[in-house]
């Protein structure tokens, strides 16, 4: 890939964020269920470290020593790609959907976003016939990992089937991807996150297949100096926008193991979570950003 240049935006690594914003508009949209009271915490890709997610969250307050959450009535939000590249996608997978199921008992939430590497995955498990052989051949090599389809069930299929591109959450715009794609499924988070469950449940429009997956694959929108983020923003809601997808350490040329936290950039407007954990960079659960005063004038 070719990394934006970091030096048009001077702010992008060191910018301060003033949490001064009065909020008046809804700020959680496109959410089933109860709503926890607790802090909101995010984390980017996993992509197959699972030893590393399961440490983080234990080093976090997210789960006990027995790998049980622990953090009470917080919400937990995964950003995408739990497969691919690193070892065990079905070892970060089985933990995310336990964490789902225990964390209603005590108040709390944990919530995933369908990344490219879910679809890909997917379109290698479920399509078949002429033609499907491309969506397989595309998942190797991007870094997928034959065991995890080997020990792919229904039951994951289906849970990623369900899962949402985008949600509203705190007046931050979380997606996967930094693109601005997700245009062409619809107007609105609730359109777009019904038109791509109704792909992902058509096993055989693999045109519709071979569309979603160029378009959540795409990066870089964001990288200019915050007015493609404020465009975003303002058709589908938010004041930030919090993603994965880019590793930070190949998009700043910074080296992962100096990454200790998020990446800010776009004047503000847009946060990266994608730490390379795969790369070596920490498997970072961070909460929300503060979010900048909106513009005036």
């Amino acid at each position: 890939m070719t990394p934006p240049n970091a030096e048009a935006d001077p702010m992008a690594i060191t910018l301060e964020i003033d949490d001064t914003m009065d909020l008046n508009l809804d700020t959680t949209v496109g959410i089933v269920g109860p709503i926890p009271a607790g802090p909101v915490y995010v984390t980017g890709d996993v992509h197959g470290c699972a030893e590393q997610l399961q440490a983080s969250l234990f080093r976090s307050g997210i789960t006990d020593i027995d790998g049980d959450w622990a953090a009470g009535s917080a919400w937990l939000w995964f950003l995408g790609d739990l497969f691919d590249r690193g070892p065990d996608g079905i070892g970060v997978i089985d933990t995310v959907m336990r964490l789902q199921r225990q964390a209603p008992e005590h108040g709390g939430r944990v919530d995933c976003l369908l990344g490219n590497h879910e679809v890909m995955l997917l379109a290698s498990y479920r399509l078949a016939g002429p033609g499907a052989d491309k969506f397989q051949e595309r998942w190797l090599g991007n870094g997928g990992q034959p065991r995890d389809l080997r020990a792919l069930t229904e039951d994951h299929a289906r849970w990623l089937e369900s899962l949402p591109a985008m949600a509203l959450v705190d007046d931050h715009l979380l997606v996967h991807s930094d693109t601005v794609g997700y245009r062409e499924l619809g107007g609105d988070i609730a359109t777009v996150n019904a038109t791509v469950q109704s792909i992902l449940r058509e096993y055989t429009d693999l045109e519709a297949w071979d569309r979603l997956t160029h378009l959540v694959t795409t990066r870089f929108a964001f990288a200019d100096d915050g007015t493609n983020a404020l465009e975003f923003l303002a058709e589908f809601g938010g004041s930030q926008i919090v993603h994965g997808h880019s590793p930070i350490p190949l998009v700043f040329d910074i080296p992962a193991e100096d990454i200790t936290g998020p990446m800010i950039y776009a004047e503000g407007r847009a946060v990266n979570m994608d730490t390379g954990t795969f790369l070596g960079g920490p498997c970072l659960i961070s909460p929300l950003p503060s979010i900048p005063p909106r513009p005036r004038g």
